[in-house]
Parts: structure tokens; sequence; C-alpha cells
């Protein structure tokens, strides 16, 4: 059995719904599975040695990270996700910085060119990437600028007039 990604996704979300609607007592039993299978993938990733081609493999890195097991912190996830955006952002001419993980809150700072605040599909796709990245965080605290007031002074009024 050899599935691709798309499959799996749509596999995972099928089994979300499945799992939302059991019983207690299946419910027991299938947290009594997750567990016996936890413990087999952590003896997998000691006996692996180098886990790096481990958690290229969306599937295995999302298992590793139901465990507990990915052998890489948050921090460092979200780092990577942030700098695969790098193209994406320069061509917003957005910044995102890295604030801080707290709590199982991410805090990030992003803001387009001149301190203004980035427009609503690129503060997205930075949430969408860094969650991806870090699926265990509860939170992500975006920080963008407001907009600024436009100003227009009385003179350009009177100019117009």
């Amino acid at each position: 059995m050899s599935w691709d990604d798309e499959r799996v996704r749509e596999h995972v979300q099928r089994l979300e719904g499945l799992l939302e609607r059991l019983d207690p007592a299946a419910a027991d039993t299938v947290h009594a599975l997750v567990e016996l299978y936890g413990e087999a993938l952590d003896r997998v990733m000691r006996l692996a040695g180098d886990t790096g081609a481990l958690i290229e493999d969306e599937l295995i890195r999302h298992l590793l990270l139901v465990h507990g097991l990915h052998p890489e912190t948050a921090e460092a996830r979200v780092r990577r996700a942030l700098g695969a955006l790098e193209t994406f952002l320069a061509k917003h001419r957005t910044l995102a910085e890295f604030g801080g993980i707290e709590d199982g809150a991410l805090r990030l700072a992003v803001a387009a060119e001149g301190r203004a605040a980035p427009p609503r599909p690129v503060l997205d796709a930075v949430e969408r990437a860094v969650r991806a990245a870090a699926p265990e965080l509860d939170r992500v605290d975006i920080a963008a600028p407001a907009p600024e007031p436009v100003l227009i002074t009385l003179d350009q009024v009177r100019s117009r007039a």
C-alpha cells in the first residue's frame, strides 16, 4: 500500500470524523492501540539513527507529532516554515519575525514594507504554514501593525475645490 500525501490527508480527515462519533469504550480501545503504536514508533526512531529522511515524509512527521516524538522542537520547525516563506513574503514586501513560544502560544510579528499591515491573504498564508509545521501549538498570535490612517490635509482639499 503506497499512498500519496493527498490520500493520507483525506484519510486523516475521515478518521478524525469517525473518532468523534465513538462511544467511550471504543474510544478507550483506540487510545490504548494508539499508545501501543506510539511506543513502537518510539523504538523505530531510536533504532533508525538518522531521522532526517523520516521527518521529510508527511505521514511519518504527523505520526511523530501525534506521539510527541518529533526530533525537532516546535521553534525549529516554525523557523524553518518561516524560512520557506521568504520568497513569498519578499514578493509581498513583508517580513515575519519569530517572537517566541510560551504556554502553547506562538508569537509572530508580521509587517509589510514601511511597517504597514500586510494583506489578509499574506497573514493567512503565514498562519497556515506555521500551524502545519507545529500543529501541537494551541494558538498563533500574529502582531501586525494597525493600518496607517489616511491623512488628507486641508491644503489638499482646497486644491481640489
